[in-house]
Parts: C-alpha cells; sequence; structure tokens
C-alpha cells in the first residue's frame, strides 16, 4: 500500500508554529477543500461538499539532504492562500477525563506548495450551457450536446 499522498486546497485560518519542549518546531493548519457547482438561479458558484482537514508539519532535523524549515516556512502560510501538501493520513487515539475514547485523523504533511489563486470569474456561456445539461441530466451524447453547433458562438476558437 503506498502512503503518501498529495492534497490541495484553501486555509480558512492562518497557520500556526509551536515547538516541543525539546525545540523541535511544529506547524498547524487547516485545509479546507469543496465540490463546487454553478448554481444560475443565484448566479454564483455554491459548495456542494466540503472537507476540513488538519495539517501538521514539522521541521526535518538533520536531515542533510534537505535541510529546509518547512515547519517555519509554513507557519507564515494565512487565510485564503491556496497549498497542495504532501505527506499521509495518520490517526490520533486518546481518552477524556470521562474516559471516553476519541479519535482523530490528521495529515502529517512532510512538504506544501502554494498555489496561485485566481480572480473569481462568472462563468462564461458555455460553462452554464453544460451545468445545465448536466443538472437536466444530459451527458455527452445524449440531449443537446450530441447535436452541433447550429453556428460558431464565442466560446469558438477562431480557426
Amino acid at each position: 500500500m503506498i502512503d503518501v499522498i498529495t492534497l490541495a486546497g484553501g486555509l480558512p485560518r492562518d497557520a500556526e508554529l509551536r515547538f516541543t519542549p525539546q525545540g523541535a518546531a511544529v506547524a498547524n493548519f487547516t485545509l479546507a477543500a469543496s465540490d463546487g457547482r454553478y448554481d444560475q438561479d443565484q448566479n454564483k458558484w455554491v459548495s456542494t461538499r466540503n472537507l476540513y482537514l488538519d495539517v501538521t508539519i514539522w521541521n526535518e532535523p538533520g536531515n542533510k539532504e534537505n535541510p529546509t524549515p518547512w515547519a517555519e516556512m509554513a507557519a507564515n502560510l494565512k487565510k485564503g492562500d491556496q497549498v497542495a501538501v504532501t505527506g499521509k493520513l495518520i490517526t490520533r487515539s486518546w481518552e477524556t477525563k470521562e474516559g471516553e475514547k476519541r479519535s482523530k485523523v490528521e495529515f502529517n504533511a512532510y512538504r506544501y506548495y502554494t498555489l496561485p489563486t485566481a480572480p473569481q470569474q462568472q462563468p462564461n456561456q458555455a460553462q452554464q450551457q453544460w451545468s445545465n445539461a448536466a443538472q437536466q441530466g444530459q451527458t455527452a451524447t445524449s440531449g443537446a450536446w450530441s447535436q452541433p453547433p447550429a453556428q460558431a458562438g464565442q466560446d469558438q476558437p477562431p480557426f
């Protein structure tokens, strides 16, 4: 089983930097991702499912091949930044004061990459047509999408 994965999303709040009693740096942040679709009635993109995942990234002391202080760099991430993280999922378990057993899935990252952010754009005519067709259950081989366009529109390449 391969236990290294890469996830991408945005930060809903600033990253935090802490230090262990031994002095090791660790950054924590939350990665948020959602599926979205264009809602023509509201004239905007809406989220259909949201995922929030706690991410931990440690410095790698004594690693001669990679002396980069990843945790200290990740601590500079701010709310709204878009990032991709590489690492693995881990389960952390503990017991409450009342004796209840709890567990939580976290992402233990060893690298992160900042992603460019694009300004929010309104969907073009073709995107709106695809969204409408999908909502009506049409596919690329049925409905209006199975027919060639009556005339070239603005969304067609000029050749």
